[in-house]
C-alpha cells in the first residue's frame, strides 16, 4: 500500500479539526497527521443563524456557552454577516454566499436554529436539510414560526402591545425558542489581541476611567441623550475624582470634539473594533445608551450605566452588573425612531441620576 493510500484509510473525517480543502490546525502547526492526539470526534452537527444586527449577533454567543461545542463534540457553522464577532475555536463563522447556500442544501445538519424573523435569514434556514429546525422559517414567502416555543419571540415583533408586556430578556427569549436551559450564560465574546490591549492601556493608563459612549446612531434620534446632559455629568464624574473618557465612532466625531473642548475629557477618535473593545475593557463602568458598545461593555463583564427610553427594559441581561435608567415616566414612542409627541423623553433622564448610577457601580 503506498503512502496516499495508507493516508486516506487513516483519514478520520469525523474529527472536529478536519478541513478537507487544506491541511488541518494541528497539522500546520504542529506536522501532526491523522489519528493524532488532538483528534476530537465530532457527534453532532449544526447550523445557527443570526445575521444580524451586530448586537443581536453578540447577544447570541451565550448558546455557545450552553453548547461546550469542544467538550460535547458539536460541530455549528454560524451564519451571519458579522463572523469577525464570533470566538475562534468555539465555531465556523461564515457569511451568505452561493457556496454556503450550498452546503446548507447538501449536507446533513443535526439541527438548525433560525434566530432572526427576517426574509433573507428564514430562507437560507428553508433550505437548510436539517434533522431539527428552530426559530424561524418560511411559509408562502413570509417568515413564520417553526414551532410553538417560537411565537413568543415572533409576537414581540408584530404586536406592540405583546412586546411592551414582555417580561423576558433577549437571551431567556432565544434559549426558550432552542429548548436549551438558561442558566445566565455569559456572552462569549471574541477576546482583544494583544495589541489592541496594549495600545488600548497606551490610551487609557491606570484605573478609574468611565467610558462616556455618547452616540446612538443618526437612524435612532429618539435613542439621543442630549449633549449638555453629557456636558454636566461629565464634570461631575470629574469632580468626583473619576476619569471619563469620550467613546465612539464616525458618527461622534464631531459631538465628541466640541465635548473634550467643553468638558477637558480625552477623546482618543476613532478606533477599530479590536482596539474599542480593549479600551472598554479597561473601563471602571460605561454610560451608553442601546449600542454595540452596550454589548461590548456586557461581554467584557463592565459595570453598565444603560440609558434606555424606546424598548422594553426587560429584554436587556446584564447579568447583575450596572442597571437601567428610563425617563420617570415610559417613552411614549415604542421601538420609533423619531418622537411623534415632541416630548423628547431622553432630556427626563437627569445627570445627576446616570451620576449616582455610576458611582454605584464603582464602589
Amino acid at each position: 500500500m503506498n503512502e496516499a493510500s495508507t493516508l486516506i484509510k487513516n483519514l478520520k473525517t469525523d474529527c472536529a479539526h478536519y478541513r478537507g480543502d487544506r491541511p488541518c490546525a494541528p497539522h500546520s502547526r504542529a506536522g501532526k497527521r491523522c489519528q493524532c492526539d488532538e483528534y476530537q470526534r465530532v457527534t453532532r452537527r449544526g447550523v445557527i443563524i443570526k445575521l444580524g444586527a451586530a448586537g443581536d449577533v453578540l447577544r447570541t454567543t451565550p448558546l455557545l456557552r450552553a453548547l461546550r461545542p469542544a467538550e460535547t463534540g458539536t460541530q455549528i457553522l454560524w451564519v451571519t454577516h458579522s463572523p469577525e464577532l464570533i470566538p475562534d475555536g468555539t465555531c465556523e463563522a461564515v457569511r451568505p454566499s452561493a457556496a454556503v447556500l450550498a452546503r446548507l442544501q447538501s449536507g446533513k445538519w443535526d439541527f438548525c436554529w433560525n434566530l432572526d424573523k427576517d426574509l433573507e435569514a428564514c430562507a437560507l434556514a428553508a433550505i437548510t436539510r436539517a434533522d431539527d429546525l428552530k426559530g424561524f422559517t418560511l411559509q408562502n414567502g413570509v417568515p413564520v414560526p417553526v414551532d410553538e416555543a417560537a411565537w413568543h419571540k415572533f409576537a414581540t415583533g408584530v404586536d406592540d402591545a405583546y412586546s411592551q408586556a414582555n417580561r423576558l430578556s433577549y437571551v431567556e427569549e432565544i434559549f426558550q425558542i432552542v429548548g436549551l436551559p438558561y442558566e445566565r450564560q455569559d456572552y462569549w465574546l471574541k477576546a482583544p489581541g494583544k495589541s489592541a490591549r496594549a495600545r488600548a492601556a497606551e490610551l487609557l493608563p491606570g484605573a478609574g476611567w468611565v467610558g462616556l459612549n455618547t452616540g446612538a446612531g443618526h437612524r435612532w434620534p429618539t435613542r439621543l441623550w442630549p449633549e449638555s446632559a453629557w456636558t454636566k455629568a461629565a464634570a461631575d464624574l470629574r469632580a468626583l475624582g473619576l476619569k471619563p473618557v469620550l467613546l465612539g465612532g464616525p458618527e461622534e466625531v464631531e459631538l465628541n470634539g466640541r465635548l473634550a473642548q467643553s468638558t477637558g475629557c480625552p477623546w482618543l477618535g476613532v478606533q477599530s473594533l479590536d482596539v474599542f473593545y480593549a479600551m472598554i475593557e479597561r473601563c471602571a463602568c460605561v454610560v451608553t445608551s442601546v449600542t454595540q458598545a452596550m454589548h461590548l461593555a456586557i461581554g467584557a463583564k463592565v459595570p453598565l450605566v444603560l440609558m434606555n427610553n424606546i424598548f422594553n427594559p426587560h429584554e436587556f441581561e446584564l447579568y447583575g452588573r450596572g442597571e437601567v435608567l428610563g425617563p420617570p415616566k415610559p417613552c411614549d414612542c415604542f421601538y420609533q425612531a423619531q418622537c411623534k409627541t415632541g416630548r423628547n423623553c431622553m432630556t427626563e433622564i437627569l445627570p445627576d441620576t446616570v451620576v449616582a448610577a455610576v458611582q454605584r457601580a464603582t464602589k
